[in-house]
């Protein structure tokens, strides 16, 4: 496996002329594209010239490569907000910081006034306005001024040279913008808000109002690629162990309700801005930058989107694209892979986190009825296996358990390969919402479409999608589908299925739901039973390693070689798992663990290093949201220890 992105990489091209033809090719293509109108929010920025149009990219060696409007100022209104964020990461630490700023994508548009129960349990993140407000109001300093000239400093290390303000828009944000005003008051009413109101809205809408180009742009996401470095000046910008969490939440957030639509699409971190900009990061390589005010739906500006879309599909940069011979985290995994090798490392890493977490006592097990299995709340076993097909296991790794929720990532894969990933987005989302697993129903609101299959809603329109010429049929396939991925015959609990079908209220509901919407039809038993007997299929924590490894080793299971999924589609299932696969703790997951995940209320955990192995843990214990506690413990220490955050620096 290759270091680098050949294919991005000027010596491998043949002439650096590569990039410069690049872009020539995108503007021109993309110039003539008319569609969108600028922001209205802001009146000032409404009078931008809709014509404007820039694109840049910067490597992390300092080259630059530019064509259009690169020169032109406007203001850098949210991009602004991970690099405050990285600020305050460095001054008061990540402990505290997420203690009063949660990371949970909201699937809401950047303004949204949240209810209070969401602010409560810190459902909102940096990325949105009222995640900004309060990280501004961390800055540290005894007067505004203070406060200001450190924010400025902040903002020339990452541009080279002092930043100025658009008066313009300052003054008519700092005079007329009610709504955010009416935010910050509101995180003032919930404690979250230090300092005073006003003083913190002053510095926010400075913070929004200063002035950069497309190349500035295109500088800062290269910073952001180089661990924090800055390209040109060589100087330190930010630390580069809190480079991870501004990537990882940039990657599930940037975009606020399009976040999830992008990391899908595009597969990238990435932020935009409402004067019609978007940067993206190509870790250890490149930043991206794209300038048009223009914006769509969603409030992004749509030739940045369309330019994204086409540069990551032309060369294969979705962090998740099967094809890792041309990803950057292959240097990672070669470590990572020397380090398995060494003997016993591994099995006494792992006997290590059994014996530390087996005395654990806390959690609840999840029982559809009393009296029905008897779970003990001290098994517990963890498993890892590599892509080479060697397997580590310590505990009972052969004690069976119910697939649950993890199963709705199989199911997903096979939907996909029955009817492809166009139509399928036409009846289900890829957006994270926040929620929680079982939430009633929350679909997108022009559409009706679950917002993603993670989430039982989705799950059980994705259900409905799968083929067969009777139940008996459909079961069957979905029952050698899991053959294919564990490597022997699966079987289904049937008093499980009957106890879920007598408890089943909730999903009935859903499915009414979903139904009056259009998006399922047909015989709503016949769904929800399927829906059911995959859930109830049993496996152990050896199986869903095997299953882990399978997609780590781009749908090919290690142990039998037999190929279980198109691997076309197993960036889908990867991206998806990673934005969404825990629930309303997916945020927090990416940001701290960092690799795609999927928790099942059986206790499983199913964990993906995409071509390293796959991950294991089952404990039933669970936490409020589902999740079995030890193992989140577990996966956490394992992205410690090995480094295996997507965007963790290589050390």
């Amino acid at each position: 496996m290759g270091e680098e992105w050949s294919i991005l990489d000027p010596e491998e091209i043949g002439s650096q002329d590569f990039f410069t033809d690049l872009l020539e090719d995108l503007y021109q293509r993309f110039l003539e594209v008319k569609e969108g109108e600028n922001a209205t929010y802001i009146p000032e920025l409404a009078k931008a010239d809709p014509d404007l149009f820039g694109i840049s990219i910067m490597t992390t060696e300092g080259r630059i490569y530019s064509i259009g409007d690169t020169s032109e100022l406007f203001t850098i209104q949210s991009i602004s907000k991970p690099l405050v964020y990285g600020m305050v990461l460095e001054e008061l630490g990540e402990e505290y910081v997420i203690n009063k700023i949660g990371v949970e994508p909201t699937g809401e548009p950047f303004n949204d006034i949240m209810e209070p129960r969401e602010i409560q349990e810190r459902k909102y993140n940096p990325m949105v306005n009222a995640g900004a407000i309060i990280t501004t109001s961390l800055i540290k300093g005894d007067t505004l001024e203070e406060k200001q000239e450190k924010l400025f400093n902040m903002f020339s290390r990452y541009l080279g040279r002092n930043v100025n303000l658009k008066e313009s828009i300052f003054w008519s944000r700092k005079t007329g913008d009610s709504w955010n005003r009416a935010i910050a008051y509101m995180m003032l009413n919930f404690g979250l808000i230090e300092g005073n109101v006003e003083e913190i809205l002053d510095l926010y809408f400075q913070q929004c109002s200063i002035l950069v180009n497309c190349q500035d742009l295109a500088l800062i996401a290269a910073i952001l690629a180089n661990k924090g470095l800055n390209p040109i000046t060589g100087q330190r910008t930010i630390n580069e162990n809190y480079t991870k969490n501004l990537l990882s939440v940039m990657f599930t957030s940037g975009l606020y309700d399009f976040s999830g639509q992008w990391a899908y699409r595009v597969g990238l971190p990435a932020k935009s801005g409402l004067s019609g900009s978007i940067i993206g990061v190509i870790p250890n390589k490149m930043g991206i930058a794209v300038f048009s005010p223009p914006l769509g739906t969603q409030n992004k500006s749509v030739r940045g989107v369309k330019i994204f879309e086409e540069i990551s599909q032309r060369f294969k940069l979705h962090i998740f694209k099967p094809d890792y011979s041309n990803n950057p985290l292959n240097k990672k995994k070669k470590v990572i892979s020397s380090l398995f090798k060494k003997q016993d490392y591994l099995p006494s890493f792992l006997q290590h986190l059994y014996d530390k977490y087996l005395p654990l006592q806390e959690g609840k097990i999840y029982v559809s009825e009393p009296d029905l299995v008897e779970h003990d709340p001290n098994c517990f076993s963890i498993c890892i296996v590599t892509v080479d097909g060697t397997v580590y296991t310590v505990g009972e790794s052969e004690k069976p358990f119910l697939i649950q929720s993890i199963s709705k990532v199989f199911a997903y894969g096979m939907a996909l390969e029955d009817h492809g990933r166009d139509y399928i987005l036409t009846k289900v989302e890829v957006e994270p919402t926040g929620d929680s697993y079982n939430s009633i129903i929350k679909v997108e609101e022009n559409s009706k479409r679950p917002y993603n299959c993670m989430v039982n809603t989705g799950a059980i329109a994705m259900t409905s999608l799968i083929k067969g010429k009777s139940p008996a049929h459909k079961l069957n396939r979905l029952l050698k589908m899991y053959q294919r991925y564990v490597g022997h015959p699966v079987y289904v609990d049937t008093s499980a299925v009957v106890s879920e079908q007598n408890q089943g209220d909730r999903n009935w509901a859903i499915s009414y739901l979903l139904r009056n919407f259009g998006m399922i039809s047909g015989d709503i038993k016949q769904t929800l039973d399927l829906y059911l007997q995959q859930c109830s299929a049993i496996i152990n924590c050896r199986d869903l390693a095997v299953m882990a490894a399978t997609l780590a080793n781009q749908g090919i299971n290690p142990i039998t070689d037999q190929s279980a999924i198109n691997p076309e589609y197993v960036k889908d299932l990867l991206s998806v798992m990673f934005t969404c696969g825990m629930y309303d703790f997916a945020g927090e997951w990416c940001y701290k663990v960092g690799f795609p995940a999927k928790s099942g209320v059986g206790g499983g955990i199913l964990g993906v290093v995409p071509g390293v192995m796959g991950i294991g843990v089952f404990s039933p214990p669970l936490d409020k949201r589902g999740n079995s506690i030890r193992g989140i413990k577990v996966c956490e220490e394992l992205s410690q220890q090995f480094q295996l955050h997507i965007f963790q620096p290589l050390n």
